[in-house]
């Protein structure tokens, strides 16, 4: 019986003759494996250049670990204490106002406004710190106040305040803003009144009502009649829970109503 013949094998081909079976020659696999210089340079310049960006990425981590929350904390002090200007609005003088002339006047003054009143509703706009764009403060206020960081907030915070009028039984309008630099209540109200041209009425000290509100209040003529005023305040922390900032910041809303 003649036992020559090809076979089929998933490795190829092979020859079975006189019952011996040869295999393909395999002994190029067993050289040593010597890749070419410029390859073993190659990859030693990479595992180099691996090692230096993970040392750094290691530093930077560690470092931030350590003293991230100093330089958080003197940044916040920095965007606290820089030259930057409330320019609050005198709200005695727009109590004769439609929302849309007061907005003229905001636009008048150079204010860069941010709003939140939608087309009907009463006005809500936010003036924005003059050394802020309004593309930024966008991003930045979609997220919300109370979900900013304390280098955010600092920085969003000093320089701005929020607008409001409100029509629906009588006239009432409010400037609200963060007070950062007060050490008391009373420093912030007195802050609040002198920048409205206002006189504290004599002897009358600083009340506090049902919700734990610290105030003032006294009377002021304007061109709509005699109106009321309110200063009021509480801790800042009490109203935006915001870790890293001052701890006397105070959270200050001026109010005009007519009577």
């Amino acid at each position: 019986m003649d036992f020559t013949k090809l076979l089929r094998h998933d490795d190829g081909p092979r020859y079975a003759q006189n019952g011996a079976v040869n295999h393909p020659d395999s002994s190029v696999l067993l050289r040593p494996f010597d890749p070419p210089k410029y390859v073993i340079a190659v990859c030693i310049l990479g595992a180099l250049v691996a090692a230096i960006a993970g040392g750094y990425v290691a530093s930077k981590a560690i470092d931030q670990i350590l003293h991230g929350a100093e330089r958080n904390a003197a940044t916040v002090e920095q965007n606290i204490n820089r030259e930057i200007s409330y320019d609050f609005p005198q709200v005695a003088s727009l109590m004769a106002l439609d929302d849309e002339s007061i907005l003229a006047q905001f636009e008048e003054a150079g204010y860069t406004t941010y709003e939140f009143s939608e087309e009907g509703a009463p006005l809500d706009v936010m003036k924005l710190p003059s050394d802020t764009t309004l593309a930024d403060a966008a991003i930045v206020y979609a997220g919300g106040i109370g979900n900013m960081d304390a280098v955010t907030a600092s920085k969003y915070l000093v320089g701005s305040w929020r607008f409001t009028t409100d029509r629906e039984e009588g006239v009432s309008m409010s400037v609200r803003y963060a007070d950062l630099k007060a050490t008391d209540a009373a420093t912030a109200i007195q802050t609040a009144i002198d920048s409205q041209g206002w006189t504290a009425p004599e002897g009358v000290d600083l009340q506090t009502d049902s919700v734990g509100n610290t105030y003032l209040e006294g009377t002021v003529d304007t061109d709509a009649g005699e109106c009321t005023w309110r200063v009021a305040c509480c801790a800042l922390s009490g109203v935006y829970d915001i870790s890293g900032l001052p701890e006397t910041a105070q959270y200050v809303g001026i109010h005009v109503n007519t009577k």
